[in-house]
């Protein structure tokens, strides 16, 4: 009888090295991509280990006006890169008060995924993509950002939302927009409020991208970034 359960023992060891070592080679690859795990059939894959990991998110903001949410209440298709592998079709929303991210779970609770093991995630919303890294090793500059231009320089936006207290009704609290772009430059942040402060942080080509912005009629609006990406890609292949 012994014998009998040492050697089942010993056997169960054997398989459970076997699976554990499958699964941190697998774990190992790069950008590998795991579809799907929003459905039922998927709960049960070990991947799922990774992605639903962090705490239970509740919410606290009902009597404020507004939403601390990106974009919308509902929910957003998105892809959440973690360790370098890639879960695509995952339910999101970014709640830009507290820097967080968060995903319905089980159709039970609501999780803020782990800010520590993610490495970028992108937003599928209104026909468009919007792609924010998480800048894990930047300790004054940390958190999610959306990149709108990599390149030599790069251009990136922190969206943020304030708690106004009594702003409406002089009685309710409301969510209002915080937003700052940013230009990124030998790894140095720079703050962009207008026009005239971006041509200032690009001023060794200051009069090249005057006459460049004159000639093909080109009007930058910090309020739309996507307006700043033909001045940057010049001035990178100046």
């Amino acid at each position: 009888m012994k014998s009998s359960f040492l050697l089942f023992f010993f056997l169960f060891l054997s398989v459970s090295a076997v699976s554990i070592n499958s699964i941190a080679g697998y774990c190992s690859k790069d950008n590998i991509i795991a579809t799907e795990f929003q459905t039922e059939e998927q709960d049960t894959l070990i991947m799922n280990q990774m992605l639903y990991n962090g705490k239970v998110w509740i919410g606290l903001y009902y009597s404020v006006y507004g939403t601390e949410f990106l974009f919308s209440k509902e929910w957003i298709s998105g892809d959440v890169m973690i360790n370098g592998i890639l879960f695509t079709n995952v339910l999101l929303k970014y709640d830009i008060y507290n820097d967080d991210l968060i995903t319905p779970y089980r159709n039970k609770k609501v999780l803020i995924l782990n800010k520590e093991i993610i490495d970028n995630f992108t937003l599928h919303f209104d026909n468009r993509e919007f792609r924010f890294l998480n800048l894990k090793e930047n300790e004054s500059m940390d958190g999610y950002y959306q990149v709108y231009y990599d390149g030599i320089i790069k251009l990136y936006k922190k969206w943020r939302k304030k708690r106004v207290q009594f702003a409406i009704e002089a009685r309710y609290d409301e969510f209002q927009s915080d937003d700052v772009l940013y230009l990124v430059k030998a790894d140095v942040f720079y703050e962009i409020s207008s026009k005239r402060n971006l041509l200032k942080l690009l001023g060794d080509r200051k009069q090249e991208l005057k006459n460049y912005l004159k000639e093909n009629r080109i009007r930058i609006d910090v309020k739309s970034p996507d307006s700043i990406i033909p001045v940057l890609e010049y001035y990178d292949n100046m």
